[in-house]
């Protein structure tokens, strides 16, 4: 099942803003970077099989983890290049649509991403940033949440 975009609601709020109408992260200024967010999301979750190879690559250490990091974060880079072309399209956004489970997808992706970003920072209060092992264990742990959610064969 999937829900539509609220291309109206967009176009308004994005008069809105231009106008000056809309403050700095107000309501409806969250509301407008929501609607941009999805968007990105959803370009993200189309190419999920994409995210689920290179996961796999990385855990089966077809690669090694600083080129995972690195590839992972360049994926999440061109699918926001990509939301913010196609946030300029209107006649696009009209009949592009978001998947009903995305909400879960990103939340487990975006926590993939974290443990990228995070990697070389302080990890537990410990003052030591994150081992090797425990960023392949967070990751295999958040792989395999992804395979139960989201069931696929990477082969297809």
């Amino acid at each position: 099942m999937e829900k539509h975009f609220n291309l109206s609601r967009y176009k308004e709020l994005l008069k809105l803003k231009e106008s000056g109408e809309i403050s700095f992260l107000d309501e409806k200024d969250l509301e407008l970077l929501s609607y941009k967010a999805s968007v990105a999301e959803q370009i993200h979750y189309n190419r999920k099989k994409d995210s689920f190879l290179l996961i796999h690559e990385y855990l089966s250490r077809v690669i090694p983890p600083d080129e995972f990091r690195s590839k992972f974060l360049e994926m999440e880079r061109e699918d926001s290049k990509k939301a913010t072309i196609l946030l300029e399209d209107f006649q696009e956004l009209e009949v592009f649509s978001l998947a009903e489970d995305l909400d879960e997808f990103t939340h487990l992706m975006g926590k993939i991403s974290a443990l990228c970003f995070d990697y070389d920072e302080v990890w537990d209060g410990t003052m030591e940033p994150m081992s090797e092992n425990e960023f392949y264990y967070l990751v295999n742990n958040l792989y395999l949440q992804l395979q139960k959610a989201f069931p696929f064969n990477i082969w297809e």
